[in-house]
């Protein structure tokens, strides 16, 4: 008998998560039952529209999304990309958010009404997580497993020299996310960074002009000079968490500075107790196959 992944998304609005909502959405097997929005790439608010706008890119018209944290616990709130690219290419969503809970407060409720069963996907800094986990407690015993799309360990960051983005919006929601003892894959810019996209698979989305992301690529095809790497961060965690065999892992000890070197993130050797699944190598080919598959149905 076929099982059924059931997945709560936690997201910050930007272009990538949209894709990842959009390959979990159209995976059959899958039930999203709950997307929250948090700060980030764009504003709490901003974010949650841009989530009902992708589940709504993938046929998904129930899914409940809930607004998230609009600050980070301890630090001035910075949005990386507050021009919102998606949300002017995308336009209006056509449903609003839930109103009679925040995105810490789904995520609570939804864990304790399916405890052990329930999966955890987080593309954005981990704020919800860590207000949800001043709530219940529990919650790592209460949610099945975790991915988060976060850390950098023997790269350099993409938002400072020592860290990765996610981390770094909220190094004290990600420490305490850290040490709490959740089923957690780390999946770090070390692998999200080689899982690229191709000229031939932009060309590919580009034949197809009826669709959002067949403009989008087309307008990526069409800048001068070499084609910009995009990156396919949040798609990437979303596919192993679909499918854990397309990637390789290592167990550590992971701690995150909250001082002078905010944000990063260090790998210690693994230990009894809290201990951390981190993706060392994952198949970027599988990727952009899955995305062929959601993004142009019928073609592989």
């Amino acid at each position: 008998m076929a099982t059924t992944t059931t997945v709560i998304v936690d997201q910050d609005g930007g272009v990538d998560d949209a894709l990842a909502l959009v390959l979990l959405a159209r995976a059959p097997g899958v039930e999203i039952v709950g997307v929250g929005s948090v700060h980030g790439n764009v504003s709490s608010a901003a974010a949650a529209d841009n989530g009902l706008r992708a589940l709504e890119l993938a046929g998904d018209h129930s899914t409940p999304v809930a607004v998230g944290a609009s600050d980070p616990l301890a630090r001035p709130l910075h949005l990386a990309h507050p021009e919102d690219l998606l949300g002017r290419a995308a336009g209006s969503p056509k449903r609003e958010p839930v109103r009679e809970e925040t995105a810490a407060e789904q995520l609570v409720r939804l864990a304790r009404e399916s405890p052990g069963r329930v999966d955890l996907l987080t593309l954005g800094p981990l704020t919800n997580v860590a207000l949800a986990l001043q709530a219940e407690p529990e919650l790592p015993r209460l949610v099945r497993r975790m991915v988060s799309m976060a850390g950098a360990f023997e790269v350099t960051g993409n938002i400072s020299e020592c860290a990765e983005s996610n981390v770094w919006h909220d190094p004290e929601a990600a420490a305490q996310v850290a040490a709490a003892g959740f089923d957690l894959t780390l999946v770090p810019l070390d692998v999200t960074r080689k899982a690229t996209v191709t000229r031939l698979w932009l060309e590919r989305l580009a034949a197809d002009q009826d669709r959002l992301w067949g403009r989008m690529a087309a307008m990526l095809l069409a800048l001068p000079g070499k084609l910009p790497a995009f990156p396919l961060h949040d798609p990437l965690a979303a596919a192993i968490l679909l499918d854990p065999s397309i990637a390789r892992f290592r167990h550590a000890s992971v701690t995150v500075d909250v001082g002078e070197r905010r944000g990063q993130t260090r790998a210690g050797e693994a230990s009894p107790g809290v201990n951390t699944a981190v993706v060392v190598a994952a198949d970027a080919s599988a990727l952009l196959a899955q995305l062929t598959r959601t993004l142009l149905p019928g073609r592989r």
